[in-house]
């Protein structure tokens, strides 16, 4: 409930123009000096800020997330569908149910867990609602400058320019590309801080087993 009122917030943030100037003051002195580049390169302001809440909200999941269980859960379900599977083959409704059952527990686990990965979304969200409220007002002021700084040439369009800041389908083109970047840092670096965690976990887990072992 509460993840459905902040994104309740991120849209009123996108539509009131005095909450949105609000919520943008933080922002405006923190981000402004860093990544606003004197309203120049826009995109990479966006580009910016991207990898900021990318970064920031793959860190926090992390430290909330058990890689181990989610494997183990995984696994484990991977086998109940093909038990179940063989079940419905050989026409055994006893080991359907049974399946069923198991399948249902494995399920609560499973909310556990996404439950717990959660848990820092809250916070990292509200800092997402920060920083869009920000960029809302820097794309706003750079499409006004003289030139705006907001036009740019899209690949394989002949030298042709656009605006960043045109509408499609009432949402800004430049959210578009926050949206995609976003996406493009997060997954990358949510797989590698997994695989570095795993393969670490393992290795020591690995070291401390011989050297029980020589002891």
């Amino acid at each position: 409930m509460l993840y459905f009122m902040i994104m309740i917030l991120l849209l009123f943030v996108y539509t009131v123009p005095t909450l949105r100037n609000l919520f943008a003051i933080p922002m405006t002195y923190i981000l402004q000096p860093v990544i606003g580049f004197d309203f120049k390169y826009p995109l990479f302001t966006i580009l910016g800020a991207a990898l900021l809440t990318g970064f920031v909200n793959t860190i926090a999941r992390h430290f909330f997330t058990d890689y181990f269980g989610m494997a183990e859960m995984q696994h484990k379900n991977k086998k109940l569908q093909q038990r179940y599977r063989e079940a419905i083959h050989s026409k055994d409704k006893t080991e359907m149910d049974s399946v069923r059952a198991e399948q249902s527990k494995s399920m609560q686990e499973s909310m556990k867990y996404t439950q717990q990965q959660m848990k820092p979304t809250f916070v990292t969200l509200l800092l997402t609602v920060l920083i869009f409220a920000w960029l809302i007002g820097f794309m706003f002021h750079a499409s006004h400058l003289t030139p705006p700084t907001t036009m740019m040439a899209y690949p394989f369009s002949n030298g042709s320019t656009g605006d960043m800041m045109h509408p499609f389908f009432g949402f800004y083109i430049w959210i578009g590309l926050y949206s995609l970047f976003s996406l493009v840092i997060t997954y990358p670096l949510q797989y590698s801080i997994k695989l570095w965690y795993m393969t670490r976990s393992v290795k020591n887990e690995g070291n401390y087993i011989r050297s029980a072992g020589q002891r």
